[in-house]
C-alpha cells in the first residue's frame, strides 16, 4: 500500500538522539505527539518513555525498503478509536440510538481489510496503557475480520463479526470492578461479578441500531471454551457460534501482545505457540490453524538472532512460509548490512530468538 512507513522496530530503552521516527506516535486521545520523520532529541526520548510505550519504529539505512504491512492504516485505527470512544460515552449514558456512527466506521474498516491483498500480515502494535480498552476492542475486531476474510465470509458476515468483536467487552461498562487484572487473581465474588459482563454485553448490543443478534452473541459467547469449560453457558464445540470462536482467538492474541496478564512478557512467536497449544481445549482448532497462517510470528522490522551466529532484521514476510521470512543480515559491530536472505531457501539457518539490533 503506497505511502506506508519504512521502519525498524526498536525498544524505547535503545533510543538515541538523532534517530528518526518512522511511524507517528499518538497520545491517548488521538493527538499526534511526534510525527513521522521527526529526529529524536533527549527531550523527545523522555516524552516517548513517558507514554509507557515499549517499542517504536525508526527509519535508517537498515530499514530502507522495509514497508509497513499492517492490516489497516494507523489513521483508520485512530479515526475508529475516536468514534468508538464517542459511542461508548453515549451508551454509558443510555443513549444507544446515537451510536450508529460506529457502524459506518466499521463498514469503512471492513472495506479496507477486504481490499488488502495480503494473506499473511505482521502486527506492529504501538499503544499507550491509557487507551488499552479502546485499542484492544479495535484490534480484536480487525484481527477477527482478517480471519473471517480468510474463511470466505462476505461483507455482511464480516460486518456482524466486526461489530460483535468491537463490542465484545461492552458489558464491562456496567461492571464496577477492575477488569484488567488476571482472572486467576480474582476472589470468587469478583470472578462471579466479572463473568456477568458476557450477558450484560449480549443485552446491550441488541439496543444498538443495526447491530444484530449474531453480533450480540459474540459478546455472550467469547469466553466459552471449545471443550465446554468456559462461561456463561458452558457450550462446547460447534454449539459456540463461529463468530465467537474467532473472537476468542483474536481476544487472547491481543491480550498477550499487550502483556496481559500484566507482568507477563511473551514474544510474538511464543504467543502464537501458546494459542496453538490451546487448540481443542480453549479454542477451535480450525480457527487456530487459520490464525497461525495469517499472523507472522516475527514482526516486520524486528531484530532476530540466527543459528549461524549472526543477527538480522525481518525485512519481508514470506506469504507461503510464515516462519521463514526474508532477513537482512547485519554486522553486529558496524550495524552495516551484509546481505538479505530468504530463509525459505536456506533451510539450514534458523531463527533462534528476537533481539533488538543496536550497537
Amino acid at each position: 500500500m503506497k505511502g506506508w512507513a519504512v521502519m525498524r522496530r526498536i525498544h524505547v530503552d535503545k533510543l538515541k538522539e538523532g534517530m528518526i521516527i518512522s511511524k507517528p506516535i499518538y497520545s491517548s486521545n488521538g493527538i499526534i505527539l511526534l510525527s513521522e520523520g521527526v529526529q529524536l532529541s533527549d527531550r523527545y526520548i523522555e516524552k516517548i518513555i513517558g507514554t509507557g510505550l515499549q517499542h517504536i519504529y525508526i527509519k535508517d539505512e537498515l530499514s530502507s525498503g522495509i514497508n509497513d504491512d499492517e492490516i489497516i492504516k494507523e489513521e483508520t485505527k485512530i479515526a475508529t478509536k475516536k468514534v468508538l470512544q464517542d459511542s461508548l460515552l453515549k451508551i454509558k449514558s443510555g443513549c444507544f440510538a446515537s451510536s450508529d456512527g460506529i457502524i459506518k466506521q466499521v463498514e469503512g474498516m471492513i472495506r479496507e481489510i477486504v481490499a488488502n491483498p495480503r494473506v499473511m500480515v505482521s502486527v506492529q502494535e504501538i499503544r499507550n496503557r491509557s487507551d488499552y480498552s479502546l485499542m484492544h476492542a479495535i484490534n480484536v475486531s480487525v484481527i477477527s475480520c482478517l480471519l473471517g476474510k480468510k474463511m470466505k465470509y462476505n461483507e455482511t458476515q464480516l460486518k456482524h463479526l466486526a461489530i460483535g468483536a468491537l463490542f465484545h467487552d461492552l458489558g464491562k461498562v456496567n461492571i464496577k470492578m477492575d477488569c484488567t487484572r488476571y482472572r486467576e487473581d480474582y476472589i470468587e465474588q469478583e470472578l462471579n461479578l466479572y463473568k456477568q459482563h458476557t450477558d450484560e454485553g449480549f443485552e446491550m448490543i441488541q439496543l444498538i441500531p443495526d447491530a444484530s443478534l449474531l453480533s450480540a452473541n459474540v459478546a455472550r459467547m467469547h469466553h466459552e471454551n471449545f471443550d465446554g469449560t468456559g462461561f456463561p453457558l458452558g457450550l462446547k464445540g460447534d454449539a459456540i457460534h463461529e463468530f465467537a470462536r474467532i473472537v476468542a482467538v483474536a481476544n487472547e492474541y491481543d491480550n498477550l501482545i499487550y502483556n496481559l496478564p500484566f507482568g507477563t512478557s511473551l514474544k510474538h512467536y511464543e504467543i502464537i505457540e501458546v494459542i496453538i497449544a490451546k487448540s481443542f481445549t480453549s479454542f477451535d482448532p480450525k480457527v487456530v490453524r487459520i490464525f497461525a497462517n495469517s499472523i507472522s510470528p516475527y514482526p516486520l522490522g524486528s531484530g532476530v538472532i540466527l543459528s549461524n551466529n549472526q543477527i538480522g532484521i525481518v525485512s519481508k514476510i514470506n506469504q507461503n512460509f510464515p516462519t521463514r521470512p526474508f532477513i537482512r543480515m547485519v554486522d553486529p559491530d558496524s550495524l552495516k548490512l551484509i546481505e538479505e536472505i530468504d530463509l525459505s531457501t536456506n533451510p539450514s539457518i534458523l531463527i533462534l530468538d528476537e533481539k533488538d539490533i543496536d550497537k
